[in-house]
């Protein structure tokens, strides 16, 4: 996982060298999956958390009255770890990075206050690591897979001073079914930070 982060906060630092242009920002963030869970049930117990991290980096195309509209490249890197226990036990560890670049619009709805809404288009790399124990049997398993993902969004910016902000957002990224382990096509995250303006 962590040479995984270190790769993609290179590729998000390159992204943002190469564009030293006004009325860009910089958002980091942090937040859990919408689906952490636990289950009890006669002869099972099963457990799931998902927590990620985003860097986000947008740089303004444009500015009306209705408007700011922004080129977004956010970069989501999440950590899923699952249990299952029904007389063997099964544990698996995914790291995954959605890359889904696309249009953020931005609406001011006050001088400190804007919401905004984003969408965009990418991949998605899960790295999963498995392991199975029971009936006499002890393996792991490696593999990584690659997939096409759509992202979309929206959140809340406040503004404390000129170059600082607050950020709330929803993302979901959308895939291929069962990545991850996840029962349908959906990896949806809640998460709070900062964003730096320049």
């Amino acid at each position: 996982m962590k040479s995984l982060f270190l790769r993609a906060l290179a590729i998000a630092l390159l992204a943002a060298g190469t564009a030293a242009a006004q009325n860009s920002d910089l958002g980091l963030l942090l937040g859990v999956s919408v689906r952490p869970s636990a289950t009890i049930s006669p002869g099972r117990i099963e457990s799931s958390v998902s927590g990620g991290g985003q860097i986000n980096y947008a740089i303004q195309l444009r500015e009306a009255n209705a408007g700011l509209l922004y080129l977004e490249l956010p970069l989501m890197i999440a950590d899923t770890r699952k249990a299952v226990v029904t007389g063997t036990i099964t544990a698996s560890e995914d790291s995954t990075v959605f890359f889904t670049p696309g249009a953020r619009w931005h609406y001011t709805i006050h001088p400190r206050l804007a919401l905004y809404g984003s969408v965009g288009g990418g991949i998605a790399v899960l790295q999963d690591r498995s392991s199975f124990v029971g009936n006499g049997i002890v393996s792991s398993s490696r593999g990584t897979t690659v997939t096409g993902a759509f992202g979309f969004g929206g959140g809340l910016d406040f503004r404390l001073t000129r170059l600082l902000s607050l950020r709330a957002e929803g993302r979901d990224f959308i895939t291929r079914a069962g990545l991850g382990g996840e029962n349908g096509y959906n990896h949806a995250f809640f998460t709070v930070g900062v964003g730096f303006h320049f």
